[in-house]
C-alpha cells in the first residue's frame, strides 16, 4: 500500500490540530473506548516495524486506543483460515503496540474482528448448528496467540436467533478457560427493530462492548440522520446492560448508494452524539469507519480533512459517559 505521502501529511495536520485545540478537549474522551477500523491491507501485506510504529503514533495522536483489524471471513462451516502473513502481521501489530505503550504511556491495543455472513436461505454459516459454533470458537481461540487484547464479532446480516446467544455463551466459557479477560465486543444494528429489547439485553450481558453502526443510513439530510442516530442511541441506552460499554461507530468514507458524505460524516454524527448525551443517552466512546478514509483519504478518493478536524475539535471533547 502506498501510504506515506498522504499519511505523513495527515500526521502533521493532526499534530498541529492537537497543539491549537482547546485545552482539556482530549480529557473528555477515554482513548481505551475509542476505536478505528484499519485497512485490511495493513495485515494482508508485510509491513516493517518502523511502518507499524508510524501508524501507531498517528492513531495515538487522535486519542484512539482500539486498533481494529479484520480477520478473514469464516468459512460456511465456521472454520477460520488465517493466512500465515496475516498472522505474522497481527502479531507484529500487537507486539509493537505493547512496545509503544511502554515508551509513551499509551493504551493502544490490537482488536481482531471476526467476520461471518449467516445465510438463512442456504443454511450456510448456520449459528444454530453446534458444529459450526464449535469451529468458530476454535478459530477465535487460535487467534488469541497473536497478542490481541480485544475480540469483536461482526456477523451480517445480524443474527437474531438463539444460536448467536449460544455462541456468545460458548465464547465466554472458552475465554474463562484460557484466561482471556480483555474486551469482547459485537458489531450491532443501528436500527431498533432487528434486536428486540430482551435480545439486545441478553447479548449485552455476554460482552463488554456493543458497537452500533451509524452509517449507510440512506438519509439525505443532516437533521434526519441526526434524529435517527439519537433514537438509536436512546434505544441502546435503555436496553444495554449497565456495565457494558456503548461505543457507536461514526462514518468517514467516500460516497456509495447508501451513504452521502455531506450528510453522514464525523461532524454530523458527533452533533447527534452530543444531542443524545444531552438527552440522557449513555455513550462511552465512539469509533471510526474507517481508517482507509479517515487516516488515508482512500489514497486520494476521499478527502477526510474535515472529518479529522471535526474529530479533534469536537468529537474528542464530547462529555462521554464514565
Amino acid at each position: 500500500m502506498h501510504r506515506l505521502a498522504v499519511s505523513q501529511l495527515a500526521s502533521i495536520v493532526a499534530l498541529i490540530a492537537l497543539a491549537v485545540m482547546p485545552a482539556g478537549a482530549l480529557a473528555e474522551s477515554r482513548p481505551v473506548d475509542m476505536l478505528i477500523y484499519m485497512p485490511f491491507g495493513l495485515v494482508h501485506s508485510l509491513h516493517s516495524e518502523a511502518e507499524v510504529d508510524e501508524y501507531l503514533a498517528e492513531i495515538d495522536s487522535y486519542g484512539i486506543a482500539q486498533v481494529v483489524f479484520a480477520a478473514p471471513r469464516f468459512k460456511k462451516t465456521g472454520v477460520l483460515k488465517e493466512p500465515r502473513r496475516n498472522t505474522e502481521m497481527l502479531t507484529r501489530w500487537a507486539h509493537r503496540a505493547a512496545v509503544y505503550n511502554t515508551a509513551h504511556g499509551s493504551s493502544l491495543g490490537l482488536t481482531i474482528v471476526f467476520n461471518g455472513k449467516p445465510n438463512p436461505r442456504t443454511g450456510a454459516f448456520n449459528l444454530e448448528d453446534p458444529t459450526t459454533r464449535a469451529n468458530v470458537v476454535a478459530g477465535i481461540q487460535s487467534s488469541l496467540a497473536t497478542g490481541a487484547v480485544g475480540v469483536q464479532l461482526d456477523f451480517e446480516p445480524f443474527p437474531a436467533g438463539p444460536g448467536f446467544i449460544a455462541l456468545l455463551e460458548e465464547l465466554d466459557a472458552m475465554f474463562a478457560r484460557v484466561g482471556f479477560s480483555a474486551r469482547v465486543s459485537v458489531v450491532a444494528p443501528s436500527n431498533t427493530s432487528r434486536w428486540s429489547s430482551s435480545y439486545l439485553k441478553r447479548v449485552s450481558q455476554l460482552v463488554t462492548q456493543v458497537n452500533p453502526t451509524f452509517y449507510d443510513s440512506e438519509y439525505t439530510s443532516a437533521a434526519a440522520y441526526e434524529s435517527w442516530m439519537e433514537n438509536g442511541l436512546a434505544y441502546y441506552t435503555a436496553n444495554v446492560e449497565a456495565t457494558t460499554r456503548i461505543v457507536p461507530v461514526l462514518p468517514s468514507y467516500s460516497a456509495n448508494r447508501w451513504h452521502r458524505p455531506a450528510v453522514e460524516n464525523i461532524e454530523t454524527s458527533s452533533t447527534a452524539a452530543r444531542l443524545a448525551l444531552e438527552a440522557g443517552s449513555r455513550i462511552n466512546g465512539v469509533g471510526i469507519w474507517s481508517g482507509w478514509g479517515f487516516l488515508l483519504d482512500e489514497e486520494g478518493a476521499y478527502d477526510a480533512s474535515a472529518d479529522r478536524a471535526s474529530w479533534l475539535a469536537s468529537t474528542l471533547a464530547l462529555p462521554f459517559s464514565p
